[in-house]
């Protein structure tokens, strides 16, 4: 392990030689809540990060387990922000669950706990959304929550239906403190159920990383997986044999990133520093 000062900015090389294994990278796939941005607002460094990656000709995709959007949502929020990006940048947990189970299981009635913006994506993947007798229920992060959406996902799921959730988030970061994710809102339905999830999409599974670096044409090792979390971002890049960055403007601190079990290659205080690193 190596630490040294970057700019006022602390960098930690946690496995040897990956500061230089990190410029040279090809893809970058970035989270976005707590890494690129909070609530919105693009930390200091991401304008730089974004400019740097493009410069040195680069790929750059998003992959968030953030489950309550729709890609163009995305897209015009990226493109207020100043971020010009097309639909394939960005990889949404609910978006790909959607498309996962059409081409698992063929399109199906679905009752689907969350916003209406990501029930008109599994419509348009081909799922019939329903409010009764689903043959799959999904759980998301829902900002529009209630009891009675609890309630019927509860009895649905007691009565045999697949139980998905798009992601295993407890928490979503934001400038408020931490909020009630699709994993919380899961766990309320398992245990009122007394049946635990089938299919739990989203990092840290490394299938979505893997679909990305193979449309890229890329390999692994050319690839490299940047967040500020641990058991989600960093573990899905580890899973998927990529390089790994965790940035500290989210919840993950420097020491976890060193005394737990799960290690990131490189510890850096924020991606503007990392666009330092490989520009």
């Amino acid at each position: 392990m190596r630490e040294s000062i970057l700019d006022d900015a602390r960098v930690i090389e946690v496995d040897d030689g990956s500061l230089e294994r990190v410029k040279n990278c090809k893809l970058f796939i970035l989270d976005i809540d707590g890494t690129f941005y909070l609530s919105g607002k693009p930390f200091d460094g991401s304008k730089l990060f974004y400019e740097t990656v493009l410069k040195k000709g680069c790929r750059l995709v998003f992959l968030t387990n953030n489950s309550n959007k729709s890609i163009d949502s995305y897209l015009e929020e990226f493109r207020r922000l100043g971020f010009q990006l097309s639909r394939e940048q960005i990889v949404t947990a609910g978006v790909a669950t959607a498309e996962y189970l059409l081409e698992e299981f063929g399109p199906k009635r679905v009752y689907v706990v969350g916003t209406e913006e990501i029930k008109e994506e599994f419509r348009r993947v081909g799922h019939t959304v329903v409010e009764d007798d689903p043959e799959i229920v999904v759980v998301t992060f829902d900002l529009m929550l209630t009891y009675e959406k609890i309630r019927k996902a509860t009895i649905f799921v007691s009565r045999g239906a697949l139980f998905v959730v798009t992601n295993p988030d407890l928490n979503c970061p934001s400038v408020d403190g931490p909020l009630p994710d699709a994993g919380a809102i899961a766990s309320v339905v398992r245990k009122a159920s007394g049946v635990y999830p089938n299919i739990v999409f989203g990092k840290p599974e490394p299938r979505l990383i893997d679909m990305i670096i193979r449309h890229h044409g890329l390999s692994p090792n050319e690839t490299c997986v940047v967040g500020d979390r641990i058991y989600t971002d960093i573990l899905a890049g580890i899973r998927s044999g990529t390089l790994t960055v965790l940035v500290l403007t989210g919840e993950a601190t420097a020491e976890d990133g060193l005394r737990g079990p799960v290690k990131p290659h490189i510890i850096v205080q924020d991606i503007g520093t990392l666009a330092k690193i490989i520009s």
